[in-house]
């Protein structure tokens, strides 16, 4: 009778062949199914789990269940860190399977610690494995990558910088930057983050309770001149190349220039106008999370230990979920 290896729960085409005794395995994953990664240059904490850095390329993904005690993983020999940096687009990287690019199927005669056994330099001793399916050469897998969550964290809630009313976050863009507002940790480009521009003392503020240096109706992190002296914001920071870098780069903070010591900086004060042309920005600083579903096509697993093949027409491995708080955006 035939040895069946059921992978997902509908799987699109199926075949097996073996003249072995009946063994039914059973792996219930799927597009909920939560994966988890090993990183090049990635170390272990006091508990044994892993300690990730989301710059670093990915070299497995893998989930792994307690009961049957199986694994799943796919190994990766291609760049790809779960991260990309457009705007909004899906990255989708297609990987052909060989050698180096291969899913692997395993059954155990315990419960295994995924960290230990697929991101350490040798897997356990134990527990042992029962049953392992390969992936032959052929077929492919796609890492489908797209933002699930993003937020500029400058202190202005989203539904706020949506300016036109519109529902559509992406088309306010007050400084034409390519960066829309609710991405934008610097919304006007005058190099005085949002998040400061909000919570500066001034006698007027807007209908929404931000500060409104010049009372001209704009508050002051979608002004780049916010004192209305006719200098914008951005060329009131004197000092910047002064303050320059071990490498030669100003440090951009209009918020240390006081030429009149009277404890108000130049950007705020009409009474100090002198510029300094500055076109250089500070860099766009957000967090984000991005979701990646991995979904095999036209595969062969191959039993190590029998002649059993199964023909996978799609197998759906499940989710990696990456969350960074230090991500620079870039416009598409």
């Amino acid at each position: 009778m035939k040895k069946i290896l059921f992978l997902l729960f509908s799987i699109g085409f199926l075949t097996a062949c073996d003249d072995g005794d009946i063994i039914v395995t059973t792996f219930n994953f799927d597009n909920e199914t939560q994966l988890n990664a090993c990183r090049e240059n990635q170390g272990f904490d006091s508990e044994g789990n892993t300690l990730e850095e989301t710059d670093e390329n990915i070299y497995i993904l893998y989930t792994t269940n307690n009961e049957p005690n199986e694994s799943i993983s796919l190994s990766i020999n291609q760049d790809f860190t779960g991260k990309f940096e457009g705007l909004t687009s899906a990255d989708t990287l297609n990987i052909q399977l060989n050698a180096n690019n291969k899913i692997v199927y395993r059954t155990y005669t315990g419960s295994i610690n995924g960290n230990q056994y697929f991101c350490g330099d040798l897997p356990p001793s134990n527990p042992k494995v029962i049953e392992e399916y390969t992936s032959a050469i052929g077929g492919s897998v796609q890492l489908i990558t797209t933002i699930i969550n993003q937020d500029d964290n400058d202190g202005v809630e989203k539904e706020l910088e949506d300016l036109n009313n519109n529902g559509n976050y992406f088309d306010d863009d007050t400084d034409n930057d390519g960066i829309p507002n609710f991405l934008d940790t610097d919304d006007d480009n005058d190099n005085v983050p949002t998040q400061v521009e909000i919570e500066v003392d001034a006698p007027i503020l807007t209908e929404n309770d931000f500060p409104d240096t010049d009372g001209d109706g704009i508050p002051n992190y979608l002004d780049e001149d916010d004192d209305n002296d006719g200098t914008i914001s951005r060329y009131e920071d004197l000092n910047a190349y002064v303050n320059a870098d071990s490498d030669g780069n100003p440090i951009l903070n209009p918020q240390d220039d006081d030429t009149n010591d009277n404890d108000i900086p130049n950007y705020l004060d009409p009474e100090d106008s002198e510029e300094l042309e500055i076109d250089i920005f500070r860099d766009n600083i957000i967090s984000r999370t991005f979701r990646t579903r991995v979904v095999a096509k036209n595969i062969t697993m191959q039993s190590t230990y029998s002649n059993e093949v199964i023909v996978l027409e799609t197998l759906v491995l499940g989710y990696l979920d990456v969350t960074s708080n230090n991500e620079i955006i870039v416009p598409d």
